[in-house]
C-alpha cells in the first residue's frame, strides 16, 4: 500500500511540473501570439496589440549591469534580421503579421546570438 501511494504521489508531482512548465494559460501559449489574437485587439500597429495582449514583453527592467546604465528592452527580429528594440513594433501593421513569439534571454542567445539580455520578440510575417 505504501509503495502504491509513493508512485501515485510521484505521478502527481510529475504531472504538476509538466503543467507548470508548459506555459499554457487558458489553453494558449504565453510565448506566442497568433494573428487571430492580434486582430481581436483592433489595433493597427503591433506595439499597441502587444501592449494589450503581452505588456510584459515590452517593459524594460532597467540597467543590465553596472557598466551599462542604459535600460534594456527586448530586441525585435523578423526573418532572422535584427530590426531594433520594441519601439520598432510601432511601424509594423498587425495585418502584416502571422504570429509573434517571445524568446527569453537564454533561448534568444542560442537562436539569435549573444547580446539580448531582455530577450527577443520574433515577428513572423504573413506569407
Amino acid at each position: 500500500m505504501r509503495r502504491t501511494n509513493l508512485w501515485l504521489l510521484m505521478a502527481v508531482l510529475v504531472l504538476a511540473a509538466c503543467g507548470a512548465r508548459s506555459g499554457n494559460v487558458g489553453g494558449g501559449r504565453r510565448d506566442v501570439v497568433t494573428h487571430e489574437q492580434l486582430a481581436a485587439t483592433n489595433s493597427t500597429d503591433l506595439y499597441r496589440a502587444l501592449e494589450k495582449l503581452r505588456p510584459e514583453w515590452l517593459t524594460s527592467r532597467g540597467p543590465t549591469s553596472i557598466a551599462n546604465a542604459e535600460p534594456s528592452q527586448a530586441s525585435v527580429y523578423m526573418n532572422g534580421q535584427h530590426l531594433g528594440t520594441v519601439d520598432y513594433l510601432r511601424e509594423i501593421r498587425v495585418s502584416d503579421v502571422q504570429s509573434v513569439r517571445y524568446w527569453a534571454a537564454g533561448p534568444a542567445a542560442a537562436r539569435f546570438g549573444m547580446g539580448h539580455p531582455r530577450g527577443v520578440i520574433e515577428v513572423i510575417p504573413q506569407q
